[in-house]
């Protein structure tokens, strides 16, 4: 790999890296789209975890909500991040498996804190049409304090995206620049300069 491409390629995994660590990270907030019956779907999730030594990208979902049987029937997922202050767009592709009730999401349900947690415990499951603009915990109120351990595992789902494809832009007044890096079936990573 041309050196330029590859630096470019390592910092966007440092970055992906970082974001996963750290929640002020421009690339924190990630879109994800998939193909659902009615079409494409997309909606922004937290990056929870990312790792240039398997290629993967994690984020955590409520096993109610309907995006995970979106992906259980149809696992390629396109992902799309921008960091305002970088100028920085970054575009990943890749195959998705969930984990549920297993050590993937048991280990990575330890390390929640208890406002994530309490998330899971929303009643009825995500997606379901209600009357009012509600978040479905107001059921708990004055029943669970932050000492507790709210039990929201069963609703607890991690999402893993092996990612395949990665592409990067950067908007610039001297320039706009752009690179892809596929991944091919022997695994090894090939790039491109790419006019953006």
């Amino acid at each position: 790999m041309q050196s330029a491409l590859k630096n470019i390629f390592d910092d966007c995994w440092q970055k992906l890296t970082e974001a996963g660590q750290q929640p002020q990270s421009g690339f924190r907030n990630i879109t994800v789209a998939n193909l659902a019956d009615d079409g494409i779907n997309s909606y922004t999730v937290v990056l929870r975890k990312a790792s240039a030594d398997t290629s993967t990208l994690t984020f955590h979902t409520d096993w109610r909500s309907p995006k995970v049987n979106q992906i259980q029937q149809n696992s390629r997922i396109t992902i799309l991040t921008y960091n305002s202050q970088e100028k920085v767009q970054l575009l990943l592709k890749g195959t998705a498996v969930i984990y549920y009730q297993d050590e993937v999401s048991l280990q990575a349900w330890q390390q929640q804190g208890y406002k994530s947690r309490k998330s899971y415990l929303a009643q009825p499951a995500p997606s379901t049409p209600v009357d009012e603009a509600v978040d479905g915990l107001s059921y708990l109120s004055g029943q669970l304090f932050e000492s507790d351990d709210p039990d929201g595992y069963e609703n607890f789902g991690v999402v893993e995206i092996k990612v395949d494809f990665l592409e990067w832009v950067k908007l610039s007044h001297e320039g706009n620049r752009r690179a892809s890096f596929t991944r091919n079936e022997n695994k090894a990573w090939q790039h491109s300069w790419l006019i953006p």
